[in-house]
């Protein structure tokens, strides 16, 4: 763990010498949450709403790339959460797009598996690093 946290600073480092890190930063739960939830949002309307309002749904999600916007939002908040101080929400939103993937739990195939199984062992491996971040931070050895 002590390993990952000089990765990690070395990575917070690097990636604030960029100056739009620097201005997205304030936005990084935005981006994380805000994308896990327009992705999930897309696949739960696609499964209550009737067909007959596909058209609509493909127009909002597929020709305004509502869909592509918030992947790469996503994952954008993913890094930017990554080297914020607010790194403890990052299991939950890696959690949640395991989720995601898995949605509506019909027709799973290996490929949705294996990429829940990656996303949701990422999120444990997270969450334990804030738990051992967060009991060095009290016993002052960070």
């Amino acid at each position: 763990m002590n390993r990952f946290s000089v990765v990690l600073r070395s990575l917070r480092m690097w990636l604030l010498s960029f100056p739009v890190v620097r201005l997205a930063l304030p936005l990084h739960l935005h981006l994380l949450f805000g994308g896990l939830g327009v992705l999930f949002l897309e696949k739960f309307l696609i499964e209550i709403l009737p067909y007959s309002v596909y058209d609509t749904l493909n127009f909002l999600f597929y020709t305004i790339p509502l869909s592509v916007i918030a992947y790469y939002g996503f994952f954008a908040g993913v890094w930017l959460t990554l080297v914020s101080e607010r790194i403890d929400r990052l299991p939950y939103g890696l959690w949640g797009y395991a989720f995601v993937i898995l949605f509506p739990f019909q027709h799973l195939t290996l490929h949705a598996i294996v990429g829940a199984v990656i996303y949701g062992l990422l999120g444990l491996g997270m969450h334990r690093y804030v738990k051992f971040a967060s009991a060095e931070r009290k016993t002052g050895k960070i």
